[in-house]
Formats: C-alpha cells, structure tokens, sequence
C-alpha cells in the first residue's frame, strides 16, 4: 500500500474524484446516509490516500483544530468493502494518526466514531467521551486519543 498526503489545493483532479466516489459508495450508498457529503471541510483538510496501483483503497482526512473539535481530527475514515477485516484499516489509521502527531504536535486527536466501531478504534487508544449521539440516524460517539507530549 503507498499512502500519500496531500492538501486539498495539491490534489489532481482524478484524486478528488476517486475520493467523492469512495465517500459516494460508502456512506451514501452503502450506509444509506443521504447527506451532504461536501460539507465544506475538504479545503482546510489534509487528504491522506491509500493507494494499491492506481485503486483508491482507503481513505481519511485530516481536520485542523478548531475546525470541527477544538483539537485535530480524523474524519470520512474509509476502507473500501473488498478490503475489510484486514491490515487496510489498520495501516490507515495508524498511518492518521502518525501524520496527525507530525502536523499537529503536542495536540490529542479526535474522531466522531460511528458506535459499533468504538471497540475497534480504542486499540488505537481512543476513549470514548460523553454519550452517543445520532449522526444521519447513525449512532456515533466522540473519542480522543491523548496528546503525545514531547
């Protein structure tokens, strides 16, 4: 897998698109949330691809502080379906959360976790914070992972 990062002004223009279609087919699709998947965000946003060849294969990006938490954050995480169950998901976030640290040092990490992925994210480190809460009638909690002080 060769994971790139990239701010939203270096993506090309068949990137963005491989990422709103991977968005499109996992979480309009797929989960069936039929919500504005540009929110307004992605400009601000680190873009971190996992590429195989040249098939998108998973994806996150990095949200600045105080831009949807106070602290950094990992959103829009997605491994493609075929990929699933395996070292794809675990290679991006720990790769996320790698390159969050490098940009946003000295800072916790936050992701808006969908509910039934609260045990798989904790052995990142996550913790889960306050109640669960709905999100497109998906339950989701908040989750930070400690800062990493230097």
């Amino acid at each position: 897998m060769n994971y790139i990062l990239k701010a939203f002004e270096e993506l090309t223009a068949l990137e963005s698109m491989r990422i709103y279609r991977l968005r499109q087919q996992v979480f309009m699709l797929e989960q069936e949330c039929l919500y504005p998947d540009i929110d307004g965000l992605d400009p601000s946003c680190f873009h971190l691809l996992g590429m195989q060849v040249e098939q998108l294969i998973s994806y996150l990006r990095i949200v600045p502080p105080g831009h949807h938490f106070k602290e950094p954050a990992l959103g829009r995480i997605i491994v493609t379906p075929e990929y699933r169950g395996g070292n794809p998901g675990l290679e991006l976030i720990r790769k996320g959360i790698q390159l969050c640290r490098k940009t946003y040092p000295n800072e916790a990490i936050s992701i808006e976790a969908q509910f039934p992925l609260q045990t798989y994210y904790e052995q990142f480190g996550f913790v889960a914070l306050g109640s669960v809460y709905q999100v497109d009638n998906i339950p989701h909690i908040h989750m930070k992972l400690k800062a990493f002080l230097s």
